[in-house]
């Protein structure tokens, strides 16, 4: 037989077989009901043997599964869109699990495609992988919270991509249909669960976004035009520990992220999450001098998971009570506005008037005039302060001659609406009153009679220490290099406040930097300090007065007062910009300066204790951008 026959016969036999009718005989015991004869019987509740009531099939006794209708399944779809990005997921009690707790959940078993490198992968490569890898192998928090734009910054910070990315839903598996509302709701559950992005190994693919370039940009540095970035990722693999230093403090300040009081919290967590990741994975394991420097890096992104955003809150509580009632006691002694903007007058001009006030401008002395023409009257100030030309000052505005219907709006604790009802007009009810004053927090004392002030500072200077209040004997107390004895109202305070002892920042002229400017005596100074930083017109006795050494800002210490709620948030090795005021004795009891307490009359900026400064990264963006 030949082949050809062979192969007709096998197609009519299996034409035969799979033909119909003749219909197979049914097997035996089984009744085939023709549908002619067909009832439907539709659905019957009967209980099950566990004694539940339950759905079945009224032909076949088979339960039924519900079959959920438009507005469950939108639900449903709606809680599946939520579950893809992180800090969305409910725990058994209801409340929100936060990004990094959802995070750190699932990091032990994160992985990247490459199991190991050999040692012909560079360690640029190693460490494009580890970030791609990194982004793609975890959910992120929705957009708006801004922790996807902190990873592109670090990003484009160490050479990894030339700019900020914008992120997308990848193309559904249909050719030319992109997810979206409307493609959605006609995916099936198990679809729409799987995350689809573009990546050699998609089983640890958990990122559903795309990232891409804006338009105009190009997203990955391009082969001829990649020098900058290539600088960047290498001095990252040189010194990771540096780079992180840099970009936790400087860059997030020239970029003004720092502004942004959650990127102080989402900037070194990012960070600590990526150098893990690294460090989990063995990228630098045939480098001992890679891994000692990520593992520095790793340490200092964890103290800045505590310092940074601490920096901020010391913004919000300083000065401090005790801080301000001393202010309102003494008044303000410095200003930093005196040293940047004043300007001494000429020698040979006189701009002082016989009292000793400066003559009024010609503007003024119009506007007043014609005022006056008017008849207005123009109340200085400083006259308006006291308290009884205040209440004629209220009194003659306030027409009390003719009854004006005013609605009655209660409102609790307002000092004004209380100094009128009252008709108490003082100076009293115009001021803060959230201010406290220094009998309030220290009681009866003869403190605000028997201290005044003295020497006045502008520095940086970072925290040595924090001493409770009560730790250490007032006749031991060492601060500096200088033993002091404290007085019974000095010694009242040290039981009841935190003594914060901080030294100077700037040790040097030749240390200063532009955050950290050299020290700046007021000239609301009073007191002896070295020559080299007395300010201008003031005669000063590097000798001291009887014997008293003189103040140097580049050398002694400075311990300040603050409350338990202020020394809960203040870290050794933290750096704070501010004034600072001391206080001395009203009358004799002179002493070194170092063995005097002092307060915060006003905080510029606060520092982690890793600050360092770096070059701005964007002039050659900028350069890219004109071109």
């Amino acid at each position: 037989m030949s082949s050809t026959t062979h192969v007709t016969a096998l197609m009519h036999a299996n034409e035969q077989l799979y033909r119909f009718p003749p219909f197979p005989a049914p097997p035996e015991g089984v009744m085939i009901v023709p549908f002619s004869a067909f009832a439907p019987a539709g659905y019957l509740r009967v209980t099950d043997p566990s004694g539940v009531l339950i759905e079945v099939d009224g032909w076949a006794k088979i339960p039924t599964v519900k079959v959920s209708n438009e507005e469950e399944a939108a639900q449903k779809r709606k809680a599946r869109r939520k579950q893809r990005n992180a800090g969305n997921t409910m725990d058994a009690e209801g409340k929100l699990i936060p990004w990094w707790e959802e995070w750190e959940e699932g990091e032990a078993l994160r992985a990247m495609t490459e199991a190991s490198f050999n040692s012909h992968t560079s360690f640029e490569d190693r460490v494009c992988l580890a970030a791609d890898d990194f982004r793609l192998g975890r959910t992120w928090p929705e957009i708006a919270q801004g922790v996807r734009l902190m990873w592109d910054h670090f990003r484009i910070y160490i050479g990894l991509i030339s700019s900020i990315p914008i992120y997308k839903k990848v193309k559904n598996s249909r050719k030319g249909q992109v997810d979206g509302p409307n493609n959605g709701d006609e995916a099936s559950d198990e679809e729409d669960d799987v995350p689809r992005a573009k990546q050699t190994k998609v089983v640890i693919v958990q990122d559903y976004l795309e990232q891409s370039a804006l338009p105009g940009k190009q997203l990955e540095p391009s082969p001829n035009e990649s020098i900058v970035e290539a600088q960047r990722l290498r001095t990252f693999l040189d010194d990771m520990e540096k780079t992180v230093k840099v970009f936790l403090s400087s860059y997030l300040c020239d970029t003004g992220l720092i502004w942004t009081e959650k990127n102080l919290f989402i900037a070194p967590t990012v960070l600590h999450f990526f150098l893990r990741f690294m460090l989990r994975n063995r990228v630098f394991a045939d480098s001992t001098e890679h891994l000692d420097t990520l593992k520095r890096a790793l340490s200092v992104a964890a103290f800045a998971q505590k310092e940074l955003p601490l920096t901020a809150k010391l913004g919000q509580i300083l000065p401090g009570h005790f801080d301000l009632a001393c202010k309102e006691c003494w008044g303000i002694k410095g200003s930093l506005s005196i040293q940047i903007s004043a300007t001494l007058p000429p020698a040979d001009v006189d701009n002082t008037q016989t009292n000793g006030t400066p003559p009024p401008s010609e503007t003024s002395s119009t506007f007043e005039t014609d005022l006056k023409e008017h008849d207005i009257e123009v109340v200085p100030s400083d006259v308006v302060l006291d308290s009884i030309t205040a209440r004629q000052v209220m009194e003659n505005n306030l027409d009390t001659d003719h009854e004006v219907p005013v609605t009655t709006i209660p409102v609790a604790g307002d000092p004004w609406t209380a100094a009128i009802r009252a008709e108490e007009y003082t100076t009293a009810s115009w001021t803060d009153p959230s201010v406290p004053w220094l009998m309030q927090l220290l009681g009866p004392s003869v403190f605000p009679l028997t201290m005044t002030t003295g020497i006045v500072e502008s520095s940086t200077r970072r925290i040595r220490d924090v001493i409770a209040p009560g730790a250490n004997p007032v006749d031991e107390t060492e601060i500096g290099h200088k033993i002091r004895t404290a007085s019974i109202v000095e010694a009242a305070l040290e039981e009841k406040f935190y003594r914060v002892v901080m030294r100077p920042r700037v040790g040097s002229v030749s240390e200063e930097t532009v955050a950290f400017p050299r020290p700046v005596i007021m000239p609301g100074s009073r007191g002896a300090v070295v020559a080299e930083v007395r300010p201008e017109g003031v005669n000063v006795d590097e000798d001291g007065d009887g014997g008293e050494e003189a103040w140097n800002p580049y050398r002694d210490d400075v311990v300040i007062l603050v409350d338990g709620e202020v020394a809960g948030h203040l870290v050794n090795g933290m750096v704070l910009y501010g004034t600072w005021v001391q206080m001395v004795p009203e009358r004799g009891g002179k002493r070194h300066a170092g063995g005097c307490y002092w307060y915060i009359e006003s905080l510029v900026a606060s520092f982690p204790s890793y600050y360092i400064e770096g070059e701005m990264i964007w002039e050659v963006l900028g350069e890219e951008d004109e071109g």
